[in-house]
């Protein structure tokens, strides 16, 4: 199990001003918090067994939680939404009691649970979960049928957390190390989740029982339940650039109406997979296999399992931007996953960078820098990437996690001025903390060790603040005519010390390094209007002073 404490990076005079305005109640922080009665134990496996009756919006069932102690205890605590009602709690045979405060758990386990020893504890739930308003984004289940009058069952629940229907330590920085889900639906249904499909058998004369399993360590809002009259297409990957023991299975649950619209449409996977093997490495979830389910919301990254969503569309550069995010989130989110939703920049930013990535393998650079320019349009700046840890508060109000993110990797890499280095350290960031879970602090240290730069100031500045490094710069003209350029950085992180690339000489770009105080430089033409900044490659504010 990977269990991890919360270390982010200490910037916090940076920040505190640009963080999310909320206020924070107790179960925000009951929720969010690692405190003792969490650490004191690390979750091994999950052993979910749900059953699914669409007709009256109801699960029942029971989690059974491996554990290994960390510590000696007689009281712990698990997350189960109010909505929810527990039937009952045993450690191993032993009944035992439990206090409910909102969504929080607080078990007694009645005897002494001492270090280093593992323990099963199994939580029997029941209820009415949680609809969701707004899937993904508004999570929980989504109860539909399709348009031939079956049910169409779906849930997404990052937001708010697999606690919403599923009784766990619903904390990021503790993922099973593996898991199984015994999935009960009505006939003629079909039950898919994660992992791969172990057993189908008869329950009774109206339900069926769908075993799967997941041999590596899963984030649990990515535990997936999906129900529908599914139709299974089949297909496998070989890599073209790693070996590999065998090809990786593909699995795609469709409507079984879609059916032939999907063995064309999905094959896009093979490209997509492709592509990711020379940016980002092999599929990190292999033994698993990869599944796209239909779903009836826009879509979601559960592992081994995405759902998809969007009515088998291409967008204006000819692919399918739900399967390419939510597939891209396997190696961002599912393989190296955010210790706390605080640094939950580290998912979506490379995800959506990877989105860049994509095309500029397909369609080529200039095909990519006209998607950057598309994503560039949706930054605010109106808070700080990193927000508040310990709290339970996924409510991000901008796009600045995907998009500026984005940019900020974008001009990483120019920065860099070496594409070589830029890849290899992307594919060898992937591979490091391949099934970890990783902070902003892991990052950080990894892209300048990596590198042989100190990134520290550069990340400081784009990941802890929300205002853009602003170069301020002036023209003037000598007595003899020529034409020099101050420039300077006016509102940086300290030590900001980021190149970039300015027109010294007509249609070409030079590298300079702005500084706090201002700097002077000959250019090499006497056209004021032919003086240029490269804000192609660069995320950042100009000032133009008379």
């Amino acid at each position: 199990m990977r269990l991890s404490a919360i270390v982010l990076l200490i910037c916090t005079s940076l920040s505190l001003a640009a963080q999310p305005t909320k206020e924070f109640t107790r179960y925000d922080y009951l929720h969010g918090k690692l405190t003792s009665l969490r650490t004191c134990y690390d979750v091994k496996h999950y052993e979910v067994h749900v059953k699914v009756e669409p007709d009256k919006r109801y699960i029942s069932g029971y989690n059974q939680i491996l554990f290994l102690a960390t510590a000696d205890f007689q009281k712990m605590q698990i997350d189960l939404f109010s909505e929810m009602h527990i039937d009952s709690v045993f450690l191993g045979n032993l009944k035992l009691d439990y206090l409910r405060d909102s969504n929080t758990v607080f078990i007694n386990t009645r005897v002494k649970v001492s270090k280093n020893r593992l323990g099963k504890l199994r939580i029997y739930f029941s209820g009415k979960p949680r609809e969701a308003k707004r899937p993904p984004w508004d999570g929980g289940f989504v109860w539909q049928q399709d348009t031939a009058g079956y049910a169409w069952v779906g849930m997404a629940c990052e937001g708010i957390g697999a606690s919403m229907w599923l009784p766990c330590k619903d904390h990021w920085s503790d993922e099973p190390d593996s898991a199984d889900v015994f999935l009960t639906v009505p006939k003629p249904l079909t039950g898919v989740s994660n992992g791969k499909l172990i057993t189908m058998q008869d329950v009774d004369e109206k339900f069926q029982l769908f075993h799967w399993r997941v041999s590596n360590p899963i984030n649990l809002y990515g535990i997936s339940i999906n129900v529908g009259k599914y139709a299974l297409i089949k297909d496998e990957f070989t890599p073209r650039i790693h070996e590999a023991s065998k090809p990786l299975s593909l699995n795609y649950y469709v409507l079984e109406y879609n059916e032939e619209r999907a063995r064309k449409h999905f094959q896009q996977v093979q490209v997509m997979l492709g592509c990711f093997e020379r940016y980002v490495g092999l599929y990190p979830f292999w033994d698993d296999g990869y599944k796209l389910v239909e779903t009836p919301y826009w879509g979601m990254e559960h592992q081994s399992c995405v759902a998809y969503g969007n009515n088998y569309q291409f967008n204006r550069y000819n692919f399918d931007f739900i399967l390419i995010h939510e597939s891209a989130h396997e190696w961002f989110a599912n393989s190296l996953t955010a210790a706390d939703p605080a640094e939950m920049w580290i998912h979506e930013s490379f995800t959506t960078y990877a989105e860049a990535l994509y095309v500029e393998c397909t369609q080529g650079k200039e095909a990519s820098l006209h998607y950057l320019k598309d994503q560039k349009r949706n930054i605010e700046n109106n808070q700080a990437m990193v927000g508040k840890p310990d709290v339970f508060f996924h409510a991000w109000k901008d796009n600045d996690i995907y998009y500026k993110g984005s940019w900020m990797l974008h001009t990483l890499r120019t920065m860099l001025d070496n594409d070589t280095l830029f890849i290899h350290t992307l594919n060898d960031f992937v591979k490091t903390f391949e099934h970890k879970i990783i902070t902003t602090s892991d990052v950080i240290r990894f892209w300048s060790k990596r590198t042989g730069r100190n990134l520290r100031p550069f990340f400081a500045h784009y990941l802890y603040r929300a205002d853009l490094p602003e170069l301020e710069y002036q023209l003037k003209t000598t007595g003899d005519g020529n034409i020099v350029v101050r420039y300077r950085w006016t509102n940086t992180a300290k030590n900001f010390d980021m190149p970039i690339r300015v027109t010294m000489t007509k249609d070409r770009w030079d590298w300079v390094t702005p500084l706090r105080n201002w700097q002077v430089i000959d250019l090499n033409f006497f056209n004021p209007s032919e003086f240029q900044v490269d804000t192609q490659h660069f995320l950042i504010k100009l000032k133009e002073t008379k």
